[in-house]
């Protein structure tokens, strides 16, 4: 009898556990559940179209900050960097700067501000509550350059021209956004699991103490992840004010709390050390469906980010019951 009372408890514990593991999932499955029988629109082709790509923007800054978080880290950056590098990209092109240049551009300047991020962390020799201030110091900076780059005026760009199709063209149709936030969750998943940088992330998130007596350089890792979470932020912005031929030194505000939220619904753990692009990418959509019924169902702005805020805070709470 003992024996069997032993089995059956210890399934219950396994059920239980893959149960906590994948309570990301069940919320996905929930919350479709919820739009079906909310809106009769909500499965509708153009719906779908609309969701796919709406979803974009927010999934490219989250598959960035989630290396940031797997490392153990947090950032509050990154919504000012969609800012500033989105007026780059337009006030460039519309200085006589090719296409291709405003881009790359963009991109490097997203690069160099997550290095600040880097450098302070060096400076302040920071932990996780650290990088709340020194990302929030950042942010500051980077809604400072876009104001002063713009002098406050909204930027324009033409519509119908290749700049405009990054954020609003289809290939075989599908928004050509959408495919790439899938082609840079793939690149960046693949180096979280196929390349010896990545396994030192999740070293450097488990426990920095081990990694680094493992020889694994955690000041530089952190840096990086740092500059690869300010490019895909600057992507975000590239295809933000590609969408909307407009860009203003505002245009990333909250933008960065979004992303933040997506990537730890998903299943991704702040401190570090467990998490991926699936998992984002499930925070992602999970997000995104709120954002949509929501929409659908004409709630206003402002319950929206009352509703958001509590999506916030069972972000936390899951991130709690992952730990434990």
């Amino acid at each position: 009898m003992n024996d069997k009372t032993g089995n059956g408890r210890n399934v219950l514990s396994a059920v239980l556990s893959w149960i906590r593991e994948n309570i990301n999932l069940f919320i996905l499955l929930l919350m479709i559940l919820i739009g079906t029988c909310a809106s009769q629109q909500f499965l509708t082709s153009q719906n779908i179209l609309n969701f796919i790509r709406q979803i974009s923007i927010n999934g490219i800054m989250a598959a960035g900050v989630t290396f940031v978080l797997l490392a153990g880290g947090f950032d509050l950056s990154i919504g000012s960097i969609l800012g500033v590098c989105g007026c780059l990209a337009i006030g460039l092109q519309g200085s006589g700067v090719p296409l291709w240049a405003a881009l790359v551009c963009s991109i490097l300047a997203g690069c160099l501000l997550g290095l600040l991020n880097g450098i302070l962390l060096k400076v302040t020799r920071g932990g996780l509550s650290e990088t709340f201030l020194i990302t929030l110091g950042t942010s500051l900076v980077a809604q400072y350059i876009a104001l002063t780059y713009t002098k406050g005026n909204n930027l324009y760009s033409q519509r119908g021209t290749a700049f405009s199709f990054i954020g609003q063209g289809n290939v075989a149709g599908i928004p050509f956004a959408t495919i790439l936030m899938i082609l840079i969750m793939i690149l960046l998943q693949f180096i979280l699991v196929k390349t010896r940088y990545g396994r030192m992330i999740f070293l450097t998130g488990g426990n920095k103490e081990t990694a680094f007596l493992s020889g694994v350089p955690v000041l530089l890792v952190k840096i990086t992840t740092f500059m690869i979470a300010g490019a895909c932020a600057a992507t975000a912005g590239i295809v933000t004010a590609s969408r909307t031929t407009s860009a203003s030194y505002t245009m990333g505000n909250g933008a960065d709390f979004d992303a933040c939220i997506a990537a730890l619904i998903g299943g991704n753990i702040l401190g570090g050390g467990k998490g991926g692009m699936v998992q984002t990418l499930i925070g992602v959509c999970i997000f995104g469906l709120i954002t949509n019924i929501l929409n659908l169902s004409g709630i206003n702005s402002v319950l929206q980010m009352v509703i958001k805020g509590l999506v916030l805070l069972l972000a936390v709470a899951l991130d709690g019951l992952k730990k434990k």
